[in-house]
């Protein structure tokens, strides 16, 4: 089979189009047939090297696909080979073959084609968990969302939205403000505008950035207020990371004493899809819930911008370099 390698860490530019033996589903694992490929900023950051249990190279990244079951492991009973699926292998997805835990795939919804498939499984979940797990959004609070025009956004504004959430979306550039804006949020603002924005109080945050921007969050969060952080793509440059600017960005964003959280009831949580397998069941349950939010009409992906298997290091700078909206999909 044919896949995408990182024999070293770095910018897109140093992946590699090689052949490699077919991967076999393992006990417990299916073999999925790779048709789309969903890119996450994750996968730029595991390739970076700076990503949470990133493999040594040379690795396969990917951590989202849909596909087809190809074959079964053993102690698999299904979904049954030819069924179409989405799932996230965490690593190994830019191939086009991935064995991948059984617990971490889902058959796709009736109707839905393999770009959408790939476009809603971790930015859904990524969204319903900063908003209804850990958010608590209620119907009229006033929630703020930065990359709100990225793929996690996307999805986070029309679920707020549908919640009854006010939406403050922030994004970099007026087509990016103006597509939140047709999503449904109430108000779009650059980052550099954003301080002054959120000044007015806020009742969640949902924050895919960190650095400078954590702190106008933070002190504008009122008392009962979350913040949730699944991110720190202030720290990533187009191609590298920029370790000096990460720094400084870390000591932009302060410290949260604990008693802080006390004394204005407020929360701070993070959340890290990929760290969180023992949730695999409720994940499942979650996941399903915006299918059928999706099969309504009340929810919709965004894909962006695709490309062809052989372009997927073009996907991976498009991505790193801010310059996609929705989400990026390459397709096989």
């Amino acid at each position: 089979m044919k896949a995408w390698v990182a024999p070293r860490y770095g910018p897109p530019g140093v992946l590699r189009l090689e052949e490699r033996p077919e991967p076999r589903p393992g006990a417990g694992q299916l073999l999925v047939r790779v048709r789309a490929i969903g890119l996450n900023f994750a996968d730029c950051a595991a390739r970076l090297g700076v990503y949470p249990r990133v493999p040594k190279p040379p690795f396969v990244p990917g951590m989202e696909v849909s596909g087809e079951v190809a074959a079964l492991g053993e102690g698999v009973s299904g979904p049954p080979v030819g069924t179409a699926v989405a799932a996230v292998p965490i690593f190994g997805g830019h191939a086009e073959l991935v064995a991948v835990d059984a617990r971490f795939v889902r058959p796709l919804a009736a109707g839905m084609g393999f770009a959408t498939g790939a476009a809603l499984a971790v930015t859904g979940i990524t969204a319903d968990h900063a908003l209804v797990t850990v958010g608590r959004l209620r119907p009229g609070e006033r929630v703020a969302i930065t990359a709100a025009a990225g793929g996690v956004g996307t999805i986070a504004v029309q679920m707020a939205v549908a919640a009854g959430g006010q939406v403050l979306a922030v994004a970099s550039t007026p087509a990016k403000r103006e597509l939140a804006v047709g999503l449904g949020a109430h108000e779009a603002v650059s980052y550099e505008a954003y301080p002054r924005a959120v000044a007015a109080g806020v009742d969640l945050v949902v924050d895919a950035v960190g650095g400078s921007l954590f702190r106008p969050g933070w002190r504008a969060l009122r008392p009962d207020g979350r913040y949730v952080l699944y991110g720190f793509a202030a720290a990533l440059g187009a191609g590298r990371v920029r370790y000096l600017h990460a720094a400084l960005e870390l000591l932009r964003m302060g410290i949260a004493m604990p008693f802080s959280l006390v004394e204005r009831t407020r929360t701070l949580a993070g959340f890290n899809l990929s760290l969180v397998p023992h949730l695999a069941g409720e994940l499942q349950a979650r996941f399903g819930r915006i299918e059928a939010m999706v099969a309504a009409g009340a929810l919709r992906p965004i894909v962006g911008a695709t490309f062809p298997f052989a372009r997927l290091p073009e996907a991976h700078a498009l991505l790193q370099g801010r310059g996609s909206t929705g989400k990026v999909v390459v397709e096989l």
